[in-house]
């Protein structure tokens, strides 16, 4: 079957290649004239050409378009987009980033109409486009329906981004300059970017290069759970129970337990650069040749530094309570367990800290692209295009904590410090009144100047706009002596290292390579039918996915690990069995301290001798390998006096830093979390287009054959001192599916300025590789039958035998057109997902380790679940009072839209309510003013988003979904053309300071904070 189908690809390619040189020959015999285009730029024109995209396309589209060369209306390409009806921006560092549409992210990206690899997507199926310099497009199309001819199909929709091209430009020279200095509000830093074309057009022939270099230095302030992912989470919250599936304790009811409270800022240094180059020669008066080289590159040193209070990873239940007045009036019912919600708590000092963590990802990619398009004004036109694209994406972590609590003793989690061999133990100093080992080691003092005490405790309350730390000013013990909380922060003396760690460490690299070709043939006296397009296209995409830690090797003990922490000790399998690992202790009266022996029941049966294993890391101050900062300013979150923290931009290179403290580091793979994926697609389309009266359409089907190849990972025991897994070898998996993809779409003019649109159309697209990818853990215990380890079951973290998401697309919409840049335009749009992902269990024949099968056993996995849905409405106006009348009032216009997005899926939440997709508001609107005369243009832009899901509630949090609250933004653009060719201009960004509050469930019960920064940008702008 498989030779079959490869024999019956390259008989099509060749074919279709063929075709194409004949074609050619066809073509060239006619001629037409040549059209000149005449290019008009400003605000009125950018709207105009929307206006004139969506009017004049075969489906439902939106597009936005640059009011000038390098001139996008926004910062990003995402904020560009936001203002589309139906589209849905996140933002990371306060900039807009991932992109849904109609509250999916599901969204394919295509780059001059063919599909585009970014190195921020290169495992996943969405679109991020925070890695691309805006200057650089000319704009982008959001395609909403579905249509057989369209390269690439999103569940929700397809977002083609365009670069100019040489015939897109004047004839002779055009060179375009700019140049600006943007200051964040938080960051107070003063950013550069720079960038430029030069092109040339001689009729026949043009070229085109474009460049762009910027700097960024984007703040953002966050406060909250603790949890320091990337734009936040609830991190380890748990219910205040003692042992799973126990009663509450310190209420009558259960409530959520966060793993602790923390403030800190985040600064993200952005370094991004691109180079468009593109090349187009009309070979003959009907054959063109166009040739494109798009590279991006993008280094992002994400700095984090701040306070946390947390519970070290002891309990839950005694770390946090709520404090007087700390409910928030809530209640629900959750598995038949009464749950309350809380925004207020006393936490006690199980670990007061201040930590450091750098992210530094490096992301570059290259589109290449080289297409033969013919044209000779007569029936058939068409094009042959082949495409080569590479992309990677890196990601090095780096962590430290300054620990203030002391673990020598009198504290809730007390060593006592740790025991190091006996040539340390003056160095380090002796804790009074400790057991000495028969070697001569010694329990070290590794905190003489941090805080003791357990019954005091710290209060978060977030119940007001900002949370707001207390208790700072009590008076405890300590090595310093007795002072306030507030005086130990304030001392350098307080801090000892807790962990040092370099973990979680990506490196991603994709292939994409695609040849097609596709042709029209239109008739020219039909009744009915007025063209066909039909083509072919082989697509060949590869990504592997590392994940990684870094590990030192300790030469006392011969130990590796990745955790370089206080708490990680020797004796442990990876450690050097040659050297010692522990010593006995003495009772001070010539023995041994004993353990007692205990036998099933309990019962104590003997004694044996205790032997205390050394801690891997000597005592380490804070500032004794780093410059330290004094960090007392911390956005809107008050109370907290200030820490003292580690420089994080020295582990901007996180790997020298590791070696310069540790000496020399070893690259230890994450099984789990590795894979390869291989994804090989093979379409075909037939598209007819046709025309009766008023009526317009298209009916079309595209066939897309898929052969996928996974190579997972097989999981075996945890490695000591890490979060990884040691790798028991590769599980190889290839399979096939074939998807048949019909497309409709009508439209039928009432009149020359009203119109109305129906679409119907069924999609595909491939999952996130990770679901597919992940690894294989299999458990096993020893049987006597076999004399062997037996299969007891497992559990998948991916899973190769997945469907692609699947959906019906459905919609109806209405447009009236008033002008050239006027509209008002209305649709309804339903989009059916045919199953999501969900966790289950599937049945695999494991292998014992004697090579027999004797399951199957189960296995939890990813699997199919059920589907969910999407509906709803979208209304815009766009508005240009040049087309409606004259004077002064003809200068302005706006551009007002609103979305409603219902959408729901498998499961209920809490009281029985439904779940909406994750990342979906239900509400969107953007209101966008705007002036512009001979020598100004003025543009005021409003977007709002109603509350997302971030994540799905859990049985630990009673079923709370973590929701992102309203959260609105207010730009602003001036321009003034100081003469034809010359332009100064002011940009604004979150000029009024908002930020993104979060909740888990109810609006009270508020969980974090991202606190981004005003942005403004001062630039001027030459074209000639």
């Amino acid at each position: 079957m498989e030779t079959t189908k490869g024999n019956f690809r390259r008989k099509v390619l060749a074919t279709s290649i063929s075709s194409c040189l004949l074609a050619s020959a066809y073509v060239q015999a006619q001629d037409e004239p040549m059209l000149e285009e005449v290019v008009v730029t400003g605000v009125y024109a950018s709207q105009q050409n929307a206006v004139n995209t969506k009017r004049d396309a075969a489906s439902t589209v939106d597009a936005i378009s640059a009011e000038d060369i390098g001139k996008l209306p926004d910062v990003t390409i995402s904020d560009s987009l936001q203002r589309v009806p139906g589209i849905q921006v996140e933002r990371t560092a306060g900039e807009g980033g991932p992109v849904q549409i109609r509250g999916l992210g599901n969204v394919d990206t295509t780059l001059n109409g063919e599909t585009f690899l970014s190195a921020t997507t290169i495992d996943s199926s969405g679109a991020d486009f925070g890695d691309l310099p805006s200057q650089l497009f000319s704009g982008a199309d959001v395609y909403k329906s579905a249509r057989a001819d369209l390269t690439s199909l999103g569940i929700a929709g397809t977002i083609d981004l365009k670069t100019r091209r040489p015939f897109d430009l004047d004839e002779g020279f055009t060179f375009s300059g700019q140049a600006e200095v943007d200051h964040g509000s938080i960051s107070d830093e003063y950013d550069p970017t720079i960038s430029g074309l030069i092109g040339y057009n001689n009729e026949n022939w043009g070229v085109l290069i474009s460049a762009v270099t910027t700097e960024k230095n984007l703040a953002t302030n966050y406060n909250g759970y603790f949890d320091t992912s990337e734009n936040g989470g609830i991190g380890a919250a748990n219910p205040n129970i003692m042992g799973w599936g126990g009663e509450p304790l310190y209420s009558d009811n259960y409530h959520v337990v966060p793993q602790g409270f923390a403030a800190f800022n985040k600064e993200e240094e952005r370094n991004r650069d691109g180079i468009n180059v593109s090349f187009q020669a009309q070979l003959t008066d009907s054959v063109e040749l166009v040739a494109d080289y798009f590279y991006s590159k993008q280094d992002r040193f994400n700095r984090r530094m701040g306070f946390s209070q947390n519970n070290r990873w002891q309990t839950f239940t005694t770390y946090a309570t709520p404090a007087e007045g700390g409910f928030t009036g809530d209640s629900w019912t959750w598995n038949d367990q009464n749950w309350v919600g809380v925004n207020a708590y006393d936490a006690r000092p199980y670990r007061f800290q201040s930590f450091t963590q750098v992210n530094r990802n490096t992301e570059e990619s290259n589109n290449a692209s080289v297409e033969l398009n013919f044209d000779n004004g007569g029936p058939l036109t068409g094009q042959v295009r082949v495409t080569r694209a590479d992309a990677t994406a890196s990601m090095r972590h780096g962590y430290i904590e300054g620990d203030m609590m002391s673990i020598d003793s009198g504290t809730l989690v007390t060593g006592p410090g740790g025991m190091l061999q006996a040539e340390y133990c003056d160095q380090y100093g002796v804790i009074p009144g400790t057991a000495t080992g028969e070697f001569g080691g010694c329990f070290v003092q590794y905190s003489p100047g941090g805080m003791t005490g357990t019954d005091w405790t710290i209060g978060y309350d977030a119940s007001g706009e900002h949370p707001v730390f207390s208790g700072f000013d009590q008076m405890v013990d300590g090595g310093q002596g007795q002072m306030s909380v507030a005086d130990y922060m304030s001392n350098i003396d307080s801090y000892h290292v807790g962990a040092i760690s370099s973990e979680n460490n990506t490196d991603d690299k994709g292939e994409l390579n695609t040849f097609s070709t596709r042709w029209n043939y239109a008739f020219d006296d039909a009744a009915f039918l007025t063209s066909i397009d039909f083509g072919v296209r082989q697509s060949e995409r590869k990504v592997d996915h590392d994940v990684f830690s870094y590990f030192a090797t300790f030469p006392d003990t011969g130990c590796s690990a990745q955790w370089k922490a206080v708490d990680q000790f020797s004796g442990t399998s990876e450690c050097d069995p040659n050297l010692r690992q522990s010593e006995r202790l003495s009772d001070g009266d010539g023995g041994w301290v004993q353990n007692p022996i205990t036998d099933e029941d309990g019962n104590i049966t003997g004694y044996e001798d205790h032997y205390e294993a050394y801690t891997l890391i000597p005592p380490l101050r804070l500032d004794q390998n780093n410059d330290v900062i004094w960090l007392d300013s911390i956005g809107g979150v008050s109370g907290i006096p200030g820490v003292w923290v580690a420089d994080p931009k020295a582990f901007d290179d996180t790997l020298a830093y590791q070696e310069r403290v540790f000496g020399e580091q070893s690259k230890f793979v994450q099984p789990g979390q590795s894979y390869s994926v291989g994804l090989d697609e093979f379409s075909y389309f037939l598209n007819g287009n046709f025309e009766v009266g008023n009526l317009t359409g298209s009916l079309g089907v595209k066939v897309v054959e898929t052969e996928l190849t996974v190579v997972q990972n097989v999981t075996g025991e945890s490695v000591p001192h890490s979060g990884v897994n040691y790798d028991d070898g590769d599980v190889y998996t290839t399979r096939s599916y074939t998807d048949v993809l019909p497309a409709l779409n009508l439209a039928y003019d009432f009149t020359d300025d009203f119109k109305m649109r129906f679409a119907y159309g069924e999609t595909m697209q491939p999952l996130n590789l990770l679901t597919w990818g992940g690894a294989k853990s299999t458990g096993r215990v020893f049987n006597q039958d076999c004399n062997c380890m037996r299969v007891n079951g497992g559990s998948l973290s991916g899973n190769p035998e997945l469907d692609p998401t699947r959906a019906t697309n459905m919609e109806v919409t209405a447009e009236w057109y008033l002008g050239s840049a006027s509209a008002l335009t209305a649709a309804i749009f339903n989009i059916e997902i045919d199953s999501f992902v969900s966790s289950g269990t599937v049945m695999i024949d494991e292998p014992d380790a004697d090579g027999i099968r004797r399951g199957p056993w189960p296995f939890s996995a990813p699997v199919q679940g059920t589907g969910g849905e999407v509906q709803g409405v979208e209304l815009a106006a766009k508005v240009a009072f040049a087309d409606i009348t004259d004077g002064f009032l003809s200068n302005f216009g706006f551009d007002v839209n609103y979305t409603f997005s219902d959408s729901s899926q498998e499961g209920t939440g809490i009281n029985g309510s439904e779940i909406p997709f994750v990342n979906n508001s239900e509400d969107t609107y953007n209101i966008v003013g705007w002036f512009e005369n001979d020598f100004l243009s003025a543009r005021l832009a409003y977007n709002f988003r109603s509350p997302r899901l971030i994540t799905v509630g859990t049985d630990a949090v009673g079923g709370q979904n973590l929701y992102q609250d309203d959260y609105g933004q207010l730009d602003l653009n001036v321009t003034w053309d100081v003469t034809d060719n010359v332009a100064v201009y002011l940009n604004g960004s979150n000029i009024t300071e908002e930020f993104q509050q979060t909740y888990l469930e109810y609006a009270d019960q508020k969980a974090f904070q991202n606190i981004y920064e005003a942005r403004w940008a001062l630039g001027a702008r030459v074209n000639f």
